[in-house]
C-alpha cells in the first residue's frame, strides 16, 4: 500500500480485545512485524494437512477420532477418518460437538433422528445426544469440534447470512433402525475417563416424533453468506457461537476487500480449515490444510480476495490450545504473514 506521496506506507499493527468487539489500539511500525527467525515452546503458529494425519478409527472401527487439540477450558479438536460403521453408540455427556464433513458422505444416526451430511456439511450434535456414523463410500473425513459451552447459529441479523428455511436440515426420525440386540454404548467426559453400558438394545431405534425442536441439524458452508465491508475490507461475521462467548465460527472462505491487517488477538486462539479451490487462501492450497495461530501471536494472514475463489471455515476460541503429540508429529511450523510453512519448519 502507497500513501498520498507515492511512498510505501508503513505496516499498521492492530491490538484488540474480544476479536474486533472490544478495545483496539493501532499504530504503524517501521518493519514487518509477523517475521521470525525461530520459536521453542508449544505456543507457536503451526499448519497441517489433513491428508498426512491417520486417524485412529481409519484402520480400527473399535477406536474413537483422534484428538488433534486441547485446551484447559475443555474446547478439543478431533479428527475422523472412518472407513467402517461405527459399531457402538457415543454420547458426550459434557459437550457440544459440531461435525465438519471434509470429504466423502457420512450418515449420522442419534436418538432424535437421523441425517445424511455430504461435503462441506456442519453437523450440530448437542450434549447428551447418543449417536452413530458412518461412511456412505469407502471412506470419510471430518473435523470435529468440542465444546463445553453449548453453541448455537447466531448470524448477526434473523436472514441473509443463513436462510434457515432452506438450508437448515433437521433430523429426521428413520424407521428402519431396529431395535436390535445389545449395543454399547460410551458416555464421553472432558476428562477422557470414557464409561461403557451395555444396554439391551440399540438406544438409536425411534418410534415416532412429538415435539417440533430438534437439536441436531446440518448446514453446509457453502450456503453461509460471506460478509464484506466495501471497500476497504474489514473482518468477518461469526454464524455460530457459544453461549458463554467462549467459541465463534466464521465462513472464511474468498470474499471482497483488502486484505486483514497486521492483527495482535488478545482473547482468541485462531484456527482456520482451508476446505478446497480452486483458488489458494495464500501458503494455503491443498484441501484440508487447518492452521493455528495462538493468542497474543503476531499475524497477517492471507488475502481473501481470490477471484478463483476458495473455501474455508475460521474457529476462534478463548482456549488456549496446545497440539497433541501426534498431530505434532504431521504438523509444520507456519509463518504468520501469508500462511507458508516457515523456512525454520524442520526445527
Amino acid at each position: 500500500m502507497n500513501d498520498e506521496t507515492g511512498a510505501a506506507a508503513p505496516p499498521v499493527q492492530l491490538w484488540t480485545r474480544d476479536g474486533f468487539l472490544g478495545a483496539l489500539s493501532v499504530v504503524t511500525r517501521s518493519t514487518y512485524a509477523p517475521d521470525y527467525l525461530s520459536v521453542e515452546g508449544p505456543h507457536a503458529p503451526r499448519r497441517a494437512v489433513l491428508e498426512r494425519l491417520t486417524p485412529d478409527d481409519a484402520s480400527d472401527p473399535q477406536a474413537l477420532p483422534t484428538t488433534v487439540a486441547t485446551s484447559r477450558l475443555g474446547v478439543k479438536l478431533h479428527v475422523s477418518g472412518r472407513r467402517q460403521p461405527m459399531p457402538f453408540v457415543v454420547r458426550n455427556v459434557e459437550a457440544d460437538e459440531i461435525h465438519f464433513i471434509q470429504s466423502g458422505t457420512v450418515k449420522f444416526e442419534t436418538d432424535v433422528g437421523s441425517l445424511i451430511a455430504e461435503e462441506g456439511d456442519f453437523v450440530c450434535i448437542p450434549r447428551a445426544i447418543a449417536y452413530r456414523y458412518a461412511p456412505q463410500g469407502d471412506a470419510m473425513r471430518s473435523v470435529i469440534v468440542e465444546s463445553p459451552a453449548a453453541v448455537k447459529l447466531t448470524p448477526p441479523a434473523p436472514s441473509g447470512m443463513i436462510n434457515t428455511a432452506r438450508d437448515v436440515k433437521y433430523a429426521q426420525i428413520d424407521p428402519d433402525i431396529p431395535a436390535g440386540g445389545q449395543t454399547r454404548l460410551i458416555l464421553r467426559t472432558l476428562d477422557g475417563e470414557n464409561t461403557v453400558f451395555v444396554m439391551p438394545h440399540d438406544p438409536l431405534s425411534l418410534g415416532v416424533r412429538l415435539s417440533d425442536s430438534v437439536p441436531v441439524w446440518k448446514l453446509n458452508l457453502t450456503k453461509i453468506q460471506t460478509h464484506s465491508y466495501l471497500p476497504e475490507g474489514g473482518p468477518p461475521s461469526h454464524f455460530l457461537s457459544s453461549n458463554t462467548g467462549e467459541l465463534l465460527m466464521f465462513n472464511l472462505s474468498a470474499r471482497l476487500g483488502n486484505r486483514p491487517p497486521i492483527h495482535i488477538n488478545a482473547d482468541f486462539d485462531e484456527v482456520v480449515c482451508y476446505v478446497r479451490g480452486p483458488g489458494a487462501w495464500g501458503g494455503c492450497k491443498e484441501p484440508g490444510t487447518l492452521t493455528w495461530v495462538p493468542k497474543g501471536v503476531i499475524h497477517h494472514g492471507p488475502s481473501e480476495d481470490v477471484p478463483q475463489g476458495y473455501e474455508a471455515w475460521l474457529l476462534e476460541t478463548r482456549a488456549t490450545l496446545r497440539w497433541t503429540p501426534k498431530a505434532l508429529a504431521v504438523s509444520q511450523l507456519m509463518e504468520t504473514g501469508n500462511y507458508e510453512p516457515h523456512p525454520g519448519a524442520g526445527q
